[in-house]
């Protein structure tokens, strides 16, 4: 879920200008294409051009980050990093006049807090502070803030969740969210650390943190879970001494009960946090898990896109999907889709089957981005285990330079960055052989030619890629002759 929804209305337009001058390579966007895509006039263009510019200034680093216009009906962003823009927009989360009614009724609503009082310390009224309360409680409702798609958990699940991925994403890598629980949060993970995986990386102690935070302030202010989700066989020994860690920690602060110590113990699990994650244990205790894992490979090798003597348990592939299917079945930008897609055409078309298949079934109501998520979870489970030599869609390409072993080295080189893509790289002519590069024609050569007399250009580049589409296309036509290949949307899976 995205939180543009809480910026004050100005803010939103100028996160939303630097958006677009981030994506842009050049980090420049002519005048009216901004004004077109965002409904904008050039009046408030001007403005916010203005505030932008004020507020880049109070988040810049050492390299001073601005917009300018030197060239007439050109905007130009100058060290506008994907870092600089998150900074801005945690700026504007914070100074968003939604943003003190969120956290109240978030932490402090049910506590010994007056509305009144906490409206006065956040420099608002407290008739405003109520008239901000309404708007809010619309905004969320349309938002569908408190459900998820395709996740049957209670109301307050859902909240901890939809919490959880403000702060972790709003927050992270910038200063560290609700800094009242910080000498909290690391005294439980330093009484958790000797029952969790040695040597915590950086991202997992800050998405355990964050978590913590979040658990605790539900719990202060009386939003308890009351459902326990797991079975008593997976109370294990583990299991009963984070249960007693976390209640000597906290003390007489509050008691942890089981559905609370349930849910911090699948946390923990399914996010890697315990080191239990080896086969045996996942298909023992996590059925759904373990037959969408198994689901998922039966289709893959019943399409017959790998080669014959594939090991497909050797290639770790089954244990992969298994932790995606296990975080998908206990927790819970599409743009980017295409490029796998050219890339990977038959991973592709394996993981919509499987979707479409998955989004049928009566348990799984599917969000779009639930979606899109797991998309990528397999595509990158494929492209990690599978190894080109298994794929039966390979494209061979020899190289060939009269110039000799230096300079057809260099081009080979360069060509191994297509390397994930299935492509082979050859030196010598073969059977197998689909595209042949060198410096001249060859008229023994009967597969298609690549020409490059110089080192090559972005032209010569774009030439190979075309030609690259085109024999997987074709191949892809014998390898599955009855699927469309022409009118396939990558973003609708």
């Amino acid at each position: 879920m995205y939180y543009d929804f809480m910026l004050n209305m100005g803010d939103n337009a100028c996160v939303n200008i630097l958006r677009l001058l981030n994506e842009e390579t050049t980090h420049q966007l002519q005048r009216t294409v901004i004004s077109d895509l965002l409904g904008l006039t050039n009046y408030q263009l001007n403005k916010y051009l203005v505030v932008l510019n004020e507020d880049l200034a109070t988040v810049s680093d050492e390299a001073p980050s601005f917009i300018d216009e030197v060239n007439k009906g050109t905007w130009t962003g100058h060290n506008v990093t994907t870092y600089i823009t998150q900074k801005i927009y945690l700026l504007y989360i914070k100074r968003s006049s939604l943003y003190p009614v969120f956290e109240f009724r978030a932490f402090y609503d049910n506590q010994e807090v007056k509305a009144s009082v906490y409206a006065q310390e956040h420099f608002q009224t407290e008739s405003t502070f109520y008239k901000n309360d309404r708007k809010l409680k619309k905004l969320l409702n349309e938002q569908h803030f408190h459900t998820v798609a395709g996740i049957s958990q209670e109301t307050e699940f859902v909240t901890r969740l939809r919490l959880f991925q403000l702060y972790y994403t709003t927050y992270t890598g910038i200063e560290q969210p609700l800094p009242e629980l910080n000498t909290l949060s690391d005294q439980l993970i330093t009484a958790l650390k000797p029952l969790l995986v040695s040597d915590l990386k950086p991202t997992q102690t800050v998405k355990l943190e964050t978590l913590l935070k979040v658990w605790v302030l539900r719990q202060q202010n009386h939003n308890l879970l009351t459902t326990e989700r797991l079975s008593a066989n997976l109370r294990d020994d583990t299991y009963h001494a984070i249960s007693d860690a976390l209640q000597r920690t906290l003390g007489s602060k509050f008691p942890v009960s089981t559905a609370e110590a349930d849910y911090l113990f699948s946390f923990l699990l399914t996010q890697g946090f315990l080191g239990l994650n080896d086969i045996p244990y996942i298909e023992q205790n996590f059925p759904m898990a373990t037959k969408l894992a198994k689901g998922f490979i039966k289709q893959l090798t019943d399409k017959s896109v790998l080669t014959a003597d594939t090991d497909i348990m050797a290639t770790g592939l089954y244990k992969q999907l298994l932790a995606v299917d296990l975080q998908f079945t206990t927790f819970i930008s599409p743009k980017q889709i295409s490029f796998f897609k050219t890339l990977y055409p038959t991973f592709d078309l394996l993981i919509r089957n499987f979707l479409s298949t998955l989004k049928q079934r009566v348990s799984f109501e599917l969000s779009e981005r639930m979606v899109v998520n797991l998309y990528f979870s397999y595509m990158f489970c494929l492209i990690n285990t599978i190894p080109t030599t298994n794929i039966k869609d390979r494209v061979f390409i020899c190289v060939d330079f009269s110039e000799g072993a230096l300079y057809t080295n260099y081009v080979i080189r360069s060509l191994q960055a297509f390397d994930h893509a299935h492509i082979v790289i050859q030196r010598q002519l073969t059977d197998e052989t689909n595209i042949y590069i060198s410096d001249f024609r060859s008229m023994a050569v009967t597969v298609p030619q690549i020409i490059w007399l110089d080192p090559p250009t972005s032209q010569d580049w774009s030439e190979l890629a075309d030609v690259i589409l085109d024999i997987k296309r074709d191949q892809l036509s014998r390898l599955f002759p009855d699927y469309d290949w022409s009118d396939q949307d990558p973003t609708s899976i």
